[in-house]
C-alpha cells in the first residue's frame, strides 16, 4: 500500500536540482486555510531553531514515462503545500525589493544567485509553476495571478474578478504584510531586514514534512482512515471523481474538462446531496451488474466500502467513456426511485406512495433490484408498484424479525439479480418466487410472534411503518392523510402514542382504570403490555396527550380541531368512545391489528 515514507526538509521537496511537480486534481476542494493557519506556520517557523515539523502529505506518482520528471498528485496536503508556496513567494518578493544598496558587485551577484535558487523552488523550467492548485472557486487563476505579479516571466491573461476576496490572495497578503511590519518601538524601523528574512528562509527550508507515497487512490483512502488527526479527509466519492476526470482529460481531447465535470455533477445531483446515498449507489451499481463482462472486476465479487475505490479505478482504466455513460444512465434510473417527488408529472400518486414506503421501511437493497430490472426490462407502472410492494413487505418482515440477518441481505439480493438476469422477459410471479427462495424471508409464524410481542420496545421504526400502513390501508384515511412521515424542523409531525402511558410513574387515574387502584398490578401490566401493538396509535400531538386521562386523550382539541383520539384516524375508531382501558382491551386490539398487518404484509 505505502510505497515510501520519509521525513523530508522543504529544501528537498522544493529542490532546485529536480523538476518534480505537485498537482492537485482540478476539482478537488478549494483552498480554505485562514489566518489562524497562516499565523501558526509563520510563528512556528520563526520561533524554531530549524527543522520544525509541519505535518504530512500523501502523493501518488502519476507519471508513466520514467524519463520525464516526476509528476505527483497531491492527494492530501493541498492546504499545507499551497500555504508553504505562498510563504516562499512572499519571502522572494521581500528579498527582491529589499536588496541592500550597500552591496558591492560581487555581493550583489551572490544575492541574485540565491534569489534565482529561491525562484527555482517554486517554479520550474519555462516558468511553469511547481505546484498546480485545484481550479475550484478560481484557485488556479488566483494562484497564477499572484505569481505573475511577483515573477514577471510567468504570463497570465488578466486579474481574476473578486481576486482579493478569496483565500489565496489573503494568504499571500498576510505573509507579505508580516514581513513588512514595522517595529513595535519605532514605526520608522522595519521589523524584518534583508538578513533576518534570509534567516527566516533558512528555517523554512529546514522545516520538514513527512512525504507518504502510495500507488493508488484506494491506498490513499485506506491510509486516510488510519490517520485520526488529519482534519476532513477526501471521501471515496472525491477520489473516484478525481480519477475519472483526470483520466478523461488525458485520453479524451474532444470533450472539455468543464463538460465532463458538469456530467459528473449531474450524476451526483441525481443521487441527492447525501454522501451515504451517493456511496450506496456506487456500491449497488457494481453489485447489480457485477456479472456483466464490462463491469466485472477480477477477484472483486462484491463492492464494499473497503474496495470501492479499487473497483472504480479498474472500471475507469478499462474503458472510461463507456463506464461514464453506463454510470450516468444508471443514476437517472436510480434518481426516479429515490427522488420520486421532484417531478409531480413523472409518477402517479400511487407510485409516489409506494416509493415512499420503500424508503420509510429502509428497503435499501430493493433499490439495487429495481435498478437492475429497470435497466433490463421495460415494465409498466402498475407492474413496478406490484414489485415495490413485494419489496416493502419483505423489508418490514425482515426489520421486525431480523431474518435474514443484515449482513446477508445484499448477498441474497445479488443472488436474486443473478437469477433475474437469466430471464428473457419480465415476470412478476417468477421474481416473487426468487425473492421467496433466494431472499430467505422470515416465516409467517415468526412474523406473527414478533408482531404480538413488545414491538415498540424492539423496533420503533418498524412500529411506525406498521401503524401508518394499517392506517393507509383504509380508503378514507388515504383521502385525508397521505404521509405519516412528514417532518417539521426535522422532527416527525406524526408520532407514536401509547394509550396506557409508558412511564414508570403511572398517574393514579390510570392505576384506577387498568388495575382497579392496585399500583403493583398496574406496573406489571405496564411492563408486559405497554409496548404491544394494541396499546399504540398515531397522533400529531403526542406531547400534549402524554399521561393525560383517557377522556382527555379522546377529546383533546387545538384551535377548534380534534387532535386527540377523535382525529378521524381509523386506528382511533375503537378508542375514541371507550369508557375504559384494560389489559384485555390491549390484548384484543393487538390481535385485531396483528391480523390486519399479516394481510397487508403477505408475501
Amino acid at each position: 500500500m505505502i510505497q515510501n515514507t520519509a521525513n523530508k526538509p522543504l529544501s528537498e521537496l522544493f529542490s532546485t536540482d529536480n523538476e518534480i511537480s505537485y498537482y492537485i486534481p482540478k476539482y478537488q476542494r478549494e483552498y480554505v486555510w485562514g489566518k489562524n493557519n497562516w499565523e501558526s506556520i509563520f510563528d512556528d517557523i520563526e520561533e524554531s531553531d530549524g527543522g520544525h515539523f509541519l505535518g504530512s502529505i500523501i502523493c501518488i506518482n502519476t507519471q508513466s514515462d520514467s524519463l520525464k520528471p516526476g509528476e505527483l498528485e497531491l492527494v492530501d496536503g493541498q492546504q499545507r503545500m499551497t500555504t508553504i508556496s505562498l510563504f516562499y513567494l512572499a519571502i522572494y518578493q521581500f528579498l527582491i525589493v529589499n536588496i541592500p544598496k550597500s552591496l558591492d558587485e560581487d555581493e550583489k551577484m551572490d544575492v541574485m544567485v540565491e534569489l534565482s535558487s529561491l525562484k527555482k523552488k517554486i517554479t520550474l523550467r519555462k516558468n511553469e509553476l511547481r505546484l498546480t492548485p485545484s481550479y475550484s472557486n478560481h484557485n488556479y487563476d488566483d494562484y497564477k495571478w499572484i505569481f505573475s505579479e511577483v515573477i514577471k516571466d510567468i504570463k497570465t491573461s488578466k486579474k481574476p474578478r473578486f481576486f482579493g476576496l478569496r483565500q489565496i490572495a489573503r494568504a499571500y497578503n498576510y505573509f507579505y504584510k508580516r514581513l513588512t511590519e514595522v517595529s513595535d518601538i519605532d514605526s520608522e524601523i522595519p521589523k524584518y531586514t534583508f538578513d533576518s528574512v534570509k534567516n527566516l528562509l533558512a528555517k523554512l527550508n529546514s522545516a520538514t514534512l513527512v512525504k507518504i507515497d502510495v500507488a493508488t487512490h484506494a491506498d490513499a483512502f485506506t491510509l486516510f482512515e488510519t490517520l485520526n488527526n488529519r482534519g476532513v479527509p477526501l471521501s471515496a466519492i472525491d477520489l473516484i471523481k478525481n480519477k475519472l476526470l483526470g483520466h478523461l482529460e488525458k485520453i479524451d481531447k474532444d470533450t472539455s474538462l468543464d463538460d465532463n465535470f458538469d456530467r459528473w455533477n449531474s450524476i451526483i445531483n441525481n443521487l441527492t446531496d447525501e454522501y451515504k446515498v451517493q456511496e450506496r449507489f456506487l456500491r449497488q451499481f457494481y453489485n447489480a451488474f457485477h456479472l456483466d463482462s464490462f463491469i466485472k472486476v477480477d477477484k472483486k465479487p462484491k463492492a464494499l466500502r473497503s474496495n470501492l475505490i479499487t473497483i472504480y479505478e479498474e472500471l475507469i482504466n478499462k474503458d472510461v467513456n463507456t463506464f461514464f455513460d453506463r454510470l450516468e444512465s444508471a443514476s437517472l434510473i436510480y434518481s426516479k426511485h429515490i427522488q420520486y417527488e421532484l417531478d409531480e408529472h413523472e409518477h402517479s400518486e400511487n407510485m409516489i406512495r409506494i416509493l415512499r414506503n420503500l424508503e420509510n421501511v429502509n428497503g435499501i437493497d430493493g433499490f439495487m433490484l429495481l435498478l437492475f430490472i429497470d435497466t433490463k426490462f421495460s415494465i409498466s407502472e402498475s407492474e413496478k408498484i406490484e414489485l415495490i410492494n413485494l419489496l416493502c413487505n419483505y423489508s418490514i418482515r425482515r426489520n421486525v424479525t431480523d431474518t435474514p440477518p443484515t449482513r446477508d441481505i445484499t448477498n441474497y439480493f445479488m443472488d436474486i439479480i443473478d437469477e433475474v438476469s437469466k430471464l428473457d422477459k419480465y415476470s412478476y410471479s417468477k421474481i416473487r418466487e426468487l425473492v421467496l427462495l433466494k431472499g430467505k424471508p422470515a416465516s409467517d409464524i415468526l412474523f406473527e410472534e414478533k408482531l404480538k410481542g413488545d414491538l415498540y420496545d424492539e423496533n420503533v421504526g418498524a412500529t411506525r411503518y406498521i401503524l401508518s400502513s394499517i392506517e393507509l390501508s383504509e380508503t378514507q384515511t388515504r383521502e385525508i392523510y397521505s404521509n405519516f412521515y412528514s417532518r417539521d424542523k426535522k422532527k416527525f409531525v406524526w408520532t407514536i402514542e401509547h394509550v396506557f402511558p409508558q412511564g414508570e410513574n403511572i398517574p393514579q387515574h390510570w392505576v384506577d382504570m387498568v388495575a382497579n387502584g392496585d399500583r403493583e398490578k398496574a406496573n406489571t401490566i405496564r411492563k408486559k403490555h405497554v409496548h404491544k401493538l394494541g396499546n399504540l396509535t398515531l397522533t400529531g400531538y403526542n406531547s400534549q396527550l402524554s399521561n393525560k386521562p383517557l377522556k382527555d386523550k379522546q377529546e383533546k382539541q387545538k384551535d377548534g380541531k380534534n387532535v386527540g383520539f377523535k382525529n378521524g384516524l381509523f386506528l382511533n375508531e375503537k378508542l375514541k368512545d371507550i369508557s375504559g382501558w384494560t389489559k384485555t382491551d390491549i390484548e384484543n386490539r393487538t390481535n385485531v391489528l396483528v391480523n390486519k398487518a399479516l394481510k397487508i404484509f403477505k408475501l
